[in-house]
């Protein structure tokens, strides 16, 4: 009996984990933004308990931080940790790219026209909720590729933690038309079997991301 009761209390915890993992990564909370656990937990219809042990595990993955006698925030990162979660990122992502060129199955590159297409549509219909969504299947279609699960974990975590900033900046028009053709670069250079040119172009990629975030950032807090 009381291993069930611990099977159940893990599938409810998970369940929370995954509630809440998704809400921020979905953009429902803004970065610094206090998270009640008792309204929380009143929202999902738990105890305290699994949703405390959620903003725990949140925040070991970068996305909450918790202070003593305030409680849990949505993580507000300052202008160089940014930096740093993009440099690396501009290495990891142009590492995996050109390790999974040399691995597309047709199918593979198949799904990355694909997607590729429909980011053109939605472009044109200056869809930037659709946008983010595609620009993570675009680019998970080719890490995933690359078949090295720890290199993937990385890069998905490092994704996460700047999913609030690289949100705003995907609402952008001159962003997105920029971003578009920088995406048409990395389908052109895996299509042709490149694997530096496709390395380059996602690192091209990533960086104009992360300079405009950068800059976006820096205005802000000028303004404070």
């Amino acid at each position: 009996m009381a291993k069930r009761r611990e099977v159940i209390h893990a599938t409810l915890a998970d369940t929370v984990l995954k509630t809440l993992r998704d809400q921020i990564l979905a953009g429902r909370y803004s970065a610094g933004t206090k998270l009640d656990q008792q309204t929380l937990a009143g929202e999902l219809g738990v105890s305290v308990i699994p949703v405390r042990e959620s903003l725990r595990q949140l925040e070991t993955e970068g996305l909450v931080r918790i202070y003593p006698y305030r409680g849990a925030f949505i993580a507000k990162l300052s202008i160089e940790e940014l930096q740093q979660i993009y440099t690396v990122r501009e290495c990891l992502e142009e590492l995996s790219a050109q390790l999974a060129v040399s691995q597309f199955s047709q199918q593979e590159l198949g799904q990355l026209g694909n997607i590729f297409s429909q980011m053109e549509t939605a472009t044109q219909a200056w869809d930037f909720a659709a946008l983010f969504k595609l620009n993570r299947s675009f680019h998970f279609t080719i890490y995933e590729a690359a078949s090295n699960s720890v290199l993937l974990q990385m890069i998905s975590s490092l994704w996460d933690r700047s999913s609030v900033y690289r949100r705003t900046y995907t609402y952008m028009p001159d962003r997105a038309l920029q971003a578009l053709e920088e995406h048409r670069a990395i389908l052109a250079a895996c299509k042709a079997g490149d694997s530096a040119a496709a390395g380059h172009a996602v690192r091209d990629n990533v960086r104009q991301t992360t300079e405009g975030i950068l800059r976006q950032q820096k205005m802000r807090h000028s303004a404070e």
